[in-house]
């Protein structure tokens, strides 16, 4: 159970990482931004870090406030993901965070081959447990 919910969390941030991956690169340098100069709409969508923010590196949140401005634009299935996934994430212990991140490094390495063979063998996981859960109700 705590692998798959790891497996889940490193998938919730290679989605969060790709979403906002188009917001540049891991400046060290990128000032950080007071919760309190985000706007409403975009503390409403990362609320679960608002504990979090003003420890997390300029770069993070310059990444976090990209993807809070694409949020409106999504559709809803796509809004409840990205939520769940910005929990899951502000829920995990730092030690969990770590593991996950070096996990999406790990995974991110691998041949696009290799990836493509993940990928499918987790949705096919996805779909099961999907079906699973169908069949209980």
């Amino acid at each position: 159970m705590a692998q798959e919910r790891l497996r889940l969390l490193a998938g919730a941030l290679a989605a969060c990482l790709a979403l906002s991956a188009h917001a540049g690169g891991a400046d060290l340098k990128t000032p950080q931004t007071p919760w309190s100069r985000l706007s409403p709409q975009d503390r409403r969508t990362l609320a679960p870090l608002q504990q979090d923010w003003d420890h997390l590196p300029g770069y993070q949140q310059k990444r976090l406030m990209s993807a809070a401005r694409q949020y409106p634009r999504m559709r809803p299935p796509q809004q409840e993901r990205f939520q769940g996934r910005i929990r899951d994430w502000a829920a995990m212990t730092p030690g969990q965070r770590k593991a996950a991140r070096e996990r999406f490094e790990g995974l991110r390495k691998l041949p696009p081959s290799k990836q493509n063979e993940l990928r499918e063998k987790w949705r096919e996981r996805k779909e099961s447990r999907s079906r699973e859960g169908e069949r209980r109700r």
